[in-house]
Order: structure tokens, then C-alpha cells, then sequence
């Protein structure tokens, strides 16, 4: 099996790799498939969900397809505030009882560099390695 390391090739021998990636490729096409056909059936039951609930205060419904087997079709909402000194103006002093501010750090990736290098920026940071990332190549 070759190996590409950057630009460098190298030839391994070594079986169970070479097997675990064609049966990793052939796994994911199988799922790719699988979701793809998944998706068609969500679309199908929440199109008829919506037909089912229309009018009806109740957002969620359950196709009981065996006595304790259901598929579960909820509806919701994605809200967010999209002019916050407007609304901060209609609720007044409700506003800070009814919103929540939510501040995040995140490093740019010159320092999460320097945080991988450097010992006293390290101590700043709660570092644990990632899961490995493994998808096909086409």
C-alpha cells in the first residue's frame, strides 16, 4: 500500500491498514447512501406531518408504525435576536431578565501555535488532542 505523507510517497506493508481502509471506503459509501435515503424519508413523513398538523396548535406527532416502535416528527423554531437595540428598546428593563449574553475566547490559530510551543502561553489553556479525523479521498 503506498502511504502519502505531504508530498512523499512511501510503500508499507501492512495488511490489516491496507484492509480497514477498503472497508472503510466502502462503509462510507454505504452510509453516504443510507443518509441520503434518510433524508428523503424525513422530508416525506414532515411533509405529511405538516399536512397532518395543519391548523393544530401541537407541533410534535408520532407514526406508531408497532405497538412500542413510533417515529417522532417535531416542529420547532430557530430564533435569534437580529436587532438587539430594537428589542432592548420594546422590553425596556424586562430585557436583561428575558436575554441572555453569552462572551466566548476563542484563539486565532497563530496562538493556538504558540499555545502548542510555548510552555507559560500553554498554561492558559486546557489542550487535549482530537479524535483523528478520517474520511476518503477521491
Amino acid at each position: 500500500m503506498v502511504i502519502k505523507i505531504g508530498k512523499e510517497s512511501i510503500e508499507v506493508q501492512d495488511r490489516k491498514a491496507h484492509a480497514a481502509a477498503l472497508e472503510f471506503v466502502e462503509v462510507k459509501e454505504e452510509i453516504d447512501a443510507l443518509n441520503a435515503k434518510l433524508k428523503t424519508l424525513k422530508e416525506t413523513l414532515a411533509h405529511a406531518a405538516e399536512a397532518i398538523l395543519d391548523g393544530s396548535d401541537t407541533q410534535t406527532l408520532t407514526y406508531m408504525v408497532e405497538e412500542d416502535v413510533g417515529v417522532k416528527v417535531a416542529f420547532g423554531w430557530d430564533i435569534k435576536i437580529a436587532d438587539k437595540e430594537a428589542l432592548e428598546e420594546k422590553l425596556g428593563d424586562r430585557f436583561a431578565d428575558l436575554v441572555s449574553v453569552k462572551v466566548e475566547y476563542r484563539p486565532q490559530p497563530k496562538l493556538k501555535e504558540m499555545a502548542l510551543e510555548d510552555d507559560a502561553v500553554a498554561s492558559c489553556f486546557a489542550i487535549k488532542p482530537k479524535a483523528p479525523a478520517v474520511s476518503v479521498v477521491k
